[in-house]
């Protein structure tokens, strides 16, 4: 077929950040986090209902005053303000008077632990840091902790023919399915949904999740 001209333009794309930075802020910061699994640091009434296996921390965890929270969520925040920047177009100045409200907490998910399909209400933007994976060499590929990224327009996989199936990665609706690697970093919009695939393995899957909503300093 004659190409007709004109342009292909990508609309409505949604911002993904993933950065794989050093590991050993994530070694440290794991010792930290299987200290502190106890009851009195769990979650009670998690919006979310949580599988047997996986331990969710209170909403608070970024807010500790333990240097080791402090600094990871500095370490964070910054990561966090690049996204926002190339995403909005903010210039320093408007960065500046922003001021960053959050939710921060950390899962422990041991032997046969996932987390159902969700997405994260009242916040703009959410984050996922890798602490530790987990074992190196689940069973199968399905039981690994994969974390799943779905298409957020609902409608858009209603047809599929030999015309759209193939879709480059940027305009498909096939799901992403990610296995982070310790101290990785992924931010993305809070209205995307996501789920974690069951794990299966002997040591401990860690990571930490934050949500971040802002205001305009007065």
């Amino acid at each position: 077929m004659n190409d007709p001209g004109g342009d292909l333009n990508r609309v409505w794309a949604t911002p993904f950040y993933r950065s794989r930075t050093e590991s050993e802020r994530a070694h440290r910061l794991r010792d930290y986090i299987l200290a502190n699994e106890g009851e009195s640091r769990r979650k009670l009434n998690s919006p979310q209902r949580a599988h047997p296996g996986v331990f969710e921390s209170e909403f608070d965890f970024l807010d500790w005053p333990s240097p080791v929270t402090q600094q990871l969520k500095q370490f964070l925040i910054g990561h966090l303000a690049g996204v926002v920047r190339n995403a909005t177009g903010l210039d320093e100045a408007a960065m500046a008077r922003l001021r960053i409200q959050n939710h921060g907490w950390f899962h422990i998910t041991r032997n046969g632990g996932y987390f159902q399909h969700h997405n994260h209400p009242m916040a703009s933007w959410s984050l996922v840091y890798c602490v530790d994976p987990g074992d190196p060499e689940p069973p199968n590929e399905f039981e690994a902790g994969h974390l799943v990224f779905h298409d957020p327009r609902a409608t858009a996989s209603m047809y599929l023919d030999p015309a759209n199936r193939q879709w480059t990665r940027d305009f498909s609706f096939d799901a992403v399915r990610m296995r982070a690697e310790a101290g990785e970093v992924l931010i993305f919009p809070s209205y995307v949904h996501h789920t974690v695939e069951p794990y299966r393995g002997d040591r401990p899957r860690i990571s930490v999740a934050a949500n971040f909503w802002f205001r305009v300093a007065a």
